[in-house]
């Protein structure tokens, strides 16, 4: 099977899983009553469907493309995890479908992972496939199995021939003797096990050398042979213009995204070619770095110019915006209820991308602008309209912008509502109530704890702590006047203060609906689970490993980690960060130091804010002497740096936990450069 076949098989896959998922809860039978009806479900796959007007950006692309239709090029679609690349590659691969002298291959790097030489495997999935889309012409199979040998020569080459080609004189390594065979036999058409001395000789012989001992040097004249021959395949097979989608390499370990990216450069002078490679500039930076360790510092910005050499026309994708998301929020649920069939999707799509065009004016899909779209306003459209205003905020500066991110929220909170459906819950549990729960719980974990043991502590779970901080942040002006003259306010009402001290908290507590007399109970009941994420998916495998190293806390495995914790993306150490937390947070055991966590925020240091707001969360009297010893180096940022400051110096003049005190006075006497160590 081919590559790109073994995409798609991959896509049928999912597909068929997301149908069952459909199938299962639209046949539920619940004892409370018949619940019957379609999983509201959206998918994280790449989409045609233009929810962002990246569809400017995508025909941008294709105009460029056919414009220059004998010169070779390379375009970058460049973006954070999750920013839509893979849909603008979608987009540029529809609009280019239909035109006979134009061949659109697309390519996803991460399944290239799994090849030793992925340099080699790119190459010939692009030969195959160009060979399967013009089989019928005449010679193009022969070109392309020519073609496909001499990359076997390479291949060889680089496996190291001396060696290999000891198989009948010496004791080779048995995985070149296996390498060496395996493309020996490919080359000769031995469908045997075994192959003859003779049968080698003939092989070397028509290699012309390039294999032989002490003729690497010939193997540039090959690549340049390559290119020639490639170039002819490209007569032969009647194109104008081959176009390749290079996909997903910010996914992939630094030793393929490297190799893919060396492949490419073997096509830069091919005329004819055109090459669109989606990618994160900062991870391929990073492979960049590892693939070089080292270079001097003399080289400079070395990890950004080999992209920018290899790159000619970069495309950014930007971040979203307040009205960007609030739009994207309320299509991505139409979307998905009641789909883009309905008569009022597209509709309202085409009113969406038009105030697309000028999102900077602050117009916003509202439910003015939907009645003026479509005359009397559907449920569905109001629900939708809603919900995106009531949580666009939020959402907005919590996701930093990421629609991949917006999705797994939206995503959480429908599957959550489902659960609670089946369950018999439904009639308790109301969306809007639920989404604001979840926005606490993902953006603000340690505060979301404190209303999960507060619904469960309060009567009818109904906290008033909660009540009072939505009053205080709604009217600073009424709540001084309420606790005026009152030198000693109640826990609950300073509690509250602290809370709306706190800029996203306050925010959080002017979003509607009031959650005053509503028992939050059923609702972190249904997101109860811990170690769930945005989209209600556990640790993926390769962060399960990560997470026990660093919830042990032994240095070792710590140390070990460490080097895996720099790579990961935001969206993973975000999750990570939240496991770990968790867990040091449920252990209650405050003495020990969070080692783990620590070393995590050192890697990613956006989580610096993270890791601070659970140190305050924890009271002083169970802490133990750790946070005297150095912590300081943990927070980069100076406002960070500076808060930390001023709560040790708290922390210095309070009774409540004497060995902190002591430890603190005693390292502030030691040398200053002790304040460094790490």
């Amino acid at each position: 099977m081919s590559l790109a076949a073994s995409v798609s098989a991959a896509g049928t896959h999912f597909n068929h899983a997301e149908a069952w998922l459909r199938a299962e809860f639209s046949g539920h039978q619940t004892s409370h009553h018949c619940y019957k009806r379609d999983l509201m479900f959206i998918s994280d796959h790449e989409t045609e469907i233009d929810l962002l007007y990246y569809d400017a950006i995508a025909s941008t692309v294709v105009k460029l493309i056919r414009s220059s239709p004998k010169d070779p090029l390379t375009i970058g679609i460049h973006g954070d995890w999750g920013a839509g690349k893979s849909s603008v590659l979608a987009m540029i691969k529809k609009q280019l479908n239909g035109d006979e002298k134009v061949l659109c291959l697309r390519f996803n790097g991460w399944q290239l992972q799994g090849f030793e030489d992925a340099k080699a495997a790119l190459i010939e999935s692009i030969i195959t496939e160009l060979r399967d889309a013009r089989s019928g012409i005449d010679k193009v199979c022969d070109k392309a199995t020519d073609l496909l040998k001499r990359v076997d020569y390479l291949k060889l080459a680089k496996k190291g021939a001396t060696a290999a080609f000891s198989l009948w004189t010496g004791i080779p390594h048995p995985e070149q003797i296996r390498d060496a065979v395996s493309l020996l036999k490919g080359l000769v058409g031995s469908a045997t096990d075994h192959l003859n001395p003779k049968a080698v000789e003939e092989v070397v012989k028509k290699t012309e050398g390039i294999i032989k001992p002490g003729h690497e040097k010939k193997v540039p004249e090959h690549m340049i042979a390559f290119q020639k021959e490639f170039s002819e395949l490209l007569d032969t097979a009647k194109l104008d213009k081959l176009i390749v989608l290079i996909d997903d390499l910010d996914r992939c370990l630094p030793a393929t995204a490297i190799e893919t990216l060396e492949a490419i450069r073997l096509f830069l002078f091919a005329p004819k070619t055109a090459f669109v490679i989606a990618t994160d500039e900062a991870m391929i930076e990073y492979a960049v770095r590892k693939h070089f360790p080292d270079l001097p510092a003399s080289a400079g910005n070395y990890t950004r110019n080999y992209l920018e050499k290899l790159i000619q026309v970069p495309f950014r994708l930007p971040t979203l915006g307040y009205t960007e998301t609030q739009i994207y929020i309320t299509m991505v649920l139409l979307q998905a209820d009641p789909g883009p069939d309905n008569p009022s999707f597209k509709p309202l799509l085409d009113q969406a991308r038009k105030i697309l065009i000028q999102p900077w004016k602050g117009t916003t899909l509202d439910h003015q602008v939907a009645k003026a779209c479509l005359g009397e306003v559907p449920e569905s459209v109001t629900q939708a309209i809603t919900l995106s205003r009531q949580i666009t905020r939020a959402l907005t500066d919590g996701t930093k912008g990421n629609p991949r991110l917006v999705k797994r929220f939206l995503n959480s909170l429908l599957l959550r509502q489902e659960i609670a459906q089946v369950r018999g819950l439904g009639a308790d549990i109301k969306r809007p109530v639920l989404a604001k729960i979840m926005l606490a719980e993902r953006f603000k974990p340690e505060f979301y704890e404190s209303i999960t043991a507060l619904a469960f502590s309060a009567s009818e779970g109904c906290p008033k702590e909660i009540a009072d901080l939505e009053s205080l942040s709604r009217s600073q002006q009424k709540a001084s006047s309420e606790t005026k003259g009152d030198e000693s306010p109640s826990t609950d009402v300073q509690r509250a203060k602290e809370w709306a001290g706190d800029e996203w908290i306050a925010n959080w507590a002017r979003l509607e609906p009031e959650l005053k007399g509503v028992d939050l109970r059923p609702y972190v009941f249904v997101s109860r689970d811990k170690r769930s994420f945005i989209g209600g998916t556990s640790l993926t495998s390769h962060l399960d490993s990560l997470a026990e190293a660093l919830v042990a806390g032994k240095s070792m495995a710590i140390k070990k980690a460490e080097s895996q914790l720099r790579p990961l993306s935001r969206a993973d150490a975000d999750q990570l960060f939240e496991i770990v937390r968790a867990s040091y947070m449920e252990a209650e055991d405050f003495k020990q130091a969070p080692n783990g966590l620590t070393t995590l925020v050192k890697c990613q240091s956006h989580l610096q804010k993270g890791f601070l707001d659970m140190i305050k969360s924890i009271p002083v009297a169970k802490l133990g002497t750790w946070p005297a010893t150095g912590f300081d180096s943990v927070f980069l940022e100076q406002g960070l740096k500076a808060e930390y400051t001023k709560i040790k110096e708290q922390w210095s003049k309070q009774d409540e936990n004497v060995p902190l005190k002591n430890a603190l006075v005693a390292f502030s006497k030691e040398k200053p450069t002790i304040g460094n160590r790490r």
